[in-house]
């Protein structure tokens, strides 16, 4: 990641942290573990406003109490305990808003969406990039294909949601910043990803700290 993407990344994280109205939710399940879905609504088309304002969306994810309303700026951040695969619903009554967002978020990870685009005419909300951020363990190493398959560290009982993160775009590296094989790599190690989610819900272009 470079270091221009470092700084947009930690400036859009700022904006949200100081500008964003969230609330918390103790989670459905009770499991403690709190996920966080964050980021910055662009835009809104509707029928009557091809340009509508980016303020006062509610943002929830669906079966969870979790909301957070997006400011003047169209920033958000909502936490609960959500993960794997959940949509994402950005809604306002005044305009009849309502689009839906499907997300696979690890379970204690951070997933900011970097310009959400909302199109009410489809129901649908698509972004522009996202990136993820959460500590996982490794179940398989695949150093052929050039992958490796995780669990989250924090997860609750009974959850086996796996994860995949693409070595061939990211950087190994130990909690010292040295350069790590894939070879030297054993299952049951933890490792912090930050990262790029792609199209298909794996992650790459990563910087993966061996822990």
């Amino acid at each position: 990641m470079s270091t221009f993407g470092r700084f947009r990344r930690l400036t859009i994280l700022g904006l949200i942290f100081v500008y964003s109205c969230g609330a918390i939710d103790g989670g459905s399940r009770g499991t403690g573990i709190t996920s966080t879905l964050q980021g910055i609504v662009a835009s809104v088309q509707t029928e009557s406003n091809r340009e509508s304002s980016v303020e006062g969306l509610s943002v929830v994810v669906q079966h969870h109490r979790a909301r957070a309303m997006t400011n003047s700026g169209g920033a958000f951040v909502l936490q609960g305990s959500f993960d794997g695969h959940v949509t994402a619903i950005f809604r306002r009554s005044t305009d009849k808003v309502r689009a839906r967002l499907p997300i696979y978020l690890p379970s204690g990870g951070t997933m900011t969406l970097n310009g959400v685009h909302i199109d009410n005419a489809t129901a649908t909300a698509t972004v522009d990039s996202a990136t993820i951020d959460f500590v996982g363990q490794i179940i398989q190493i695949d150093c052929l294909g050039q992958t490796l398959t995780m669990l989250p560290a924090k997860r609750p009982p009974g959850d086996t949601d796996t994860y995949t993160v693409l070595l061939n775009t990211s950087s190994l590296v130990d909690s010292m910043g040295n350069p790590v094989a894939c070879s030297q790599l054993g299952n049951g190690e933890f490792a912090h990803i930050q990262g790029r989610v792609n199209d298909d819900n794996t992650f790459g272009d990563a910087v993966i700290v061996i822990q």
